[in-house]
């Protein structure tokens, strides 16, 4: 009876047995969750699923590294495994073999490959805890088409781009990429002349004769050995033939280098290169350049250096572990930078520079119908090539010291336009309907307050031209009085909105960097004496010498100003309209009487054949020196002309005592007088 209840158990269970052990695995559902976490970058879960066989011989970790590290290399995008399998075949296989062959496509797809490569894929029967199960043979081959361990990718850096060169608007170069000349000695040529050759390179290039016996003391020096001493321009050549022609121990070589052959003129506008700090040279070494490279330091070479420094050329290969080559991925030849085209006439330029340099201070030309800046100039200016040439200490501090501050860059900053603002005050209170050219105030005397309230202060005007006097005396006379009366009329809110109209509490959009202008701190005007005083271009107005030009140019273009314009390119400069056509023209007859009418402050611009409008300015600023003011004397000109069609602003610093306003349109009117006559 016991032997019979054992047997119905038995047949009872055995269902349930030989279910269990049917029920087998597919060696193709591994190999999915394979290929999905492979697909994934999830180098962990592959693991999982590789023999133990596998798992003996590579870490979990060194199997993520190999992959990881391999993979990012390449850069790799994407991954995509194909196999073509018929699961009922490989089912029925599993359940006789204890190991199936599974060939799949895998393909790879990144900045530096796009390929696909075939392999065969070995499943078998593996045994993990007593349990019989499939994993998956793995060995380097699957990470990449005949890789094996140690394989890796390396980028090498090969020659170097030629940096952008920089040129104005005719294509005349700016800064270039031309020669200098290397000056040095080869000892074992000098022979009985050493101590008077030394001593003509001394007196002759400003070095020390120290310094050149230090130089020849280094320890890679031999006697057929050149050492180089300074690096002089192509006009100083002859210096060194003559010096050679005594003794050829003292020679030169032509040498590869940026030149600036506008010197003075341009350094402030392009800048100059030096070579990089640590900081940039870790960012430069990463993009291939190395410490020979030169980066921009100020100016247009600092601004656009990643345009015009180019792209070295690159070679990436898979070598083995020895570092033998297997697989060229990558072959990139250098790309040279690009160049950088200006609006700016080096001609007109020069000139301009030219009336300047004994000043301190700026000036620009700007083409009214295109916005196109034809010159921005500095004064005073340092010759740029010193710093490519390398620059003494003596030398550098000698400008550093300087009381004209050469290398300070007066165009970027913004200063007190002072009368140069009230055409715009009366372009906003003609075009407001405030006034219209006929308005007129009865103001007696040299100094005017409004009531009480303002205690002490009073405005102040130069001259009494008689009662009344209307909008066109007021321009003409340059009358603070009547502007600071204009302004009351005007109101704060309106003067600020209607002064960003013409680009006054605006930023430029010169491309360069320039400081924002303003008609009050903080866009607030807070009090009247303010509001009054902002009128006539005092309180608290600062302008870049570039925001005359464009306000101005509304009242040659019909009303519409038009943007400045520093780099040749294709973006259309549209005019944007701001005030009315007739106001337009009543401004510029108004400043067109400034310079005609015999009593105008502009007068002595007034040059017969030409139509020149234009406006004066003092400005009074705190003195940076300490101890009261200064003045600041301003003259911004319209040409209307065809040919010329030219608003010119000049601004020199410390005018006081010598000439005022006056000082800037004389330089005015004879850069316009050469610039016709040309």
């Amino acid at each position: 009876m016991k032997k019979l209840l054992l047997l119905l158990m038995a047949l009872l269970l055995l269902p349930i047995l030989v279910t269990g052990c049917s029920k087998e695995e597919n060696p193709l559902d591994l190999f999915k969750l394979y290929a999905d976490s492979w697909e994934k970058g999830d180098y962990a879960q592959m693991y999982s699923y590789i023999s133990s066989r596998d798992k003996a011989r590579i870490s979990r970790s060194d199997f993520d590294t190999a992959h990881r590290d391999f993979y990012d290399s390449l850069g790799l995008d994407s991954i995509k495994i194909d196999y073509l399998a018929d699961e009922e075949e490989i089912l029925k296989r599993s359940k006789k073999e204890d190991s199936i062959s599974l060939p799949i496509t895998v393909s790879l797809e990144s900045d530096l490959v796009d390929k696909s490569f075939d392999l065969t894929v070995t499943l078998s029967k593996d045994m993990v805890e007593d349990k019989e199960t499939w994993g998956l043979e793995w060995d380097y081959s699957m990470i990449y088409e005949n890789h094996a361990q140690g394989d890796r990718v390396e980028a090498s850096f090969t020659s170097m781009p030629l940096r952008g060169e920089i040129l104005d608007r005719k294509g005349k170069k700016l800064a270039e990429n031309a020669t200098v000349v290397q000056v040095g000695i080869v000892p074992g040529r000098l022979g009985e002349m050493r101590e008077e050759i030394i001593r003509d390179l001394s007196e002759t290039f400003s070095i020390s004769e120290k310094y050149i016996e230090d130089r020849l003391a280094l320890s890679w020096v031999r006697d057929d050995t050149f050492v180089d001493l300074i690096k002089i321009s192509r006009d100083r050549i002859g210096l060194i033939e003559a010096i050679h022609a005594k003794n050829k121990g003292a020679t030169y070589k032509i040498i590869d280098e940026r030149v600036y052959p506008y010197k003075e003129a341009i350094a402030h506008l392009v800048g100059y290169l030096s070579f990089p700090n640590e900081e940039e040279l870790e960012e430069l070494k990463d993009l291939g350049f190395n410490s020979s490279t030169r980066v921009g330091r100020t100016g247009l070479e600092k601004i656009f250096d990643q345009q015009l420094r180019g792209r070295p050329g690159r070679r990436i290969v898979i070598v083995d572990k020895d570092g033998e080559d297997k697989e060229e991925l990558l072959i990139e030849e250098p790309v040279n930078g690009q160049d950088l085209q200006l609006t700016i006439d080096i001609d007109l330029q020069a000139i301009l520079y030219d009336g300047m340099k004994a000043e301190q201070g700026t000036a620009t030309v700007m083409d009214y119908k295109t916005g196109q800046v034809l010159a921005l100039v500095n004064a005073p200016s340092y010759d740029p090539n010193k710093f490519i040439l390398g620059i003494s200490q003596a030398d550098l501090k000698d400008l550093e010291e300087d009381e004209g501050k050469p290398l300070q860059n007066r165009f970027v900053n913004v200063y007190s336009p002072g009368s140069t603002l009230k055409p715009i005050t009366a372009a906003i209170a003609l075009d407001e309907g405030l006034i219209d050219p006929s308005f007129s105030l009865d103001i007696d005397g040299l100094s005017w307050q409004k009531d009480e309230s303002w205690g002490n202060y009073h405005i102040k005007r130069v001259s009494d031209p008689g009662l009344p006097i209307d909008l066109e005396k007021a321009m003409v006379y340059s009358d603070n009085i009547y502007f600071g009366q204009l302004a009351l009329k005007i109101g704060s809110q309106t003067f600020i909105d209607r002064a960003k109209d013409f680009g006054i509490g605006e930023p430029l959009k010169l491309r360069y960097g320039v400081t924002k202008s303003q008609l009050a701190s903080g866009d607030k005007i807070t009090n009247e004496i303010l509001l009054a005083d902002t009128g006539f271009g005092q309180g608290q107005v600062l302008v870049n010498i570039l925001n005359l030009p464009k306000a101005y140019s509304a009242f040659v273009n019909g009303g519409s100003v038009v943007e400045p314009k520093l780099i040749m390119d294709e973006l259309e400069n549209e005019p944007t309209p701001i005030i009315g056509q007739a106001v337009a023209d009543q401004v510029f007859d108004l400043m067109l009487r400034v310079v005609e009418d015999k009593n105008g402050t502009g007068h002595n611009v007034y040059i017969a054949g030409k139509t020149i409008a234009g406006k004066t300015g003092t400005a009074q600023v705190p003195d940076p020196a300490g101890g009261g003011l200064r003045e600041l004397g301003w003259f911004v000109a319209i040409d209307k002309d065809e040919k010329t069609p030219y608003i010119t602003a000049i601004m020199i610093e410390d005018v006081r005592g010598r000439g005022g306003s006056r000082l800037s349109s004389d330089r005015v009117r004879d850069f316009i007088l050469t610039y016709s006559n040309d």
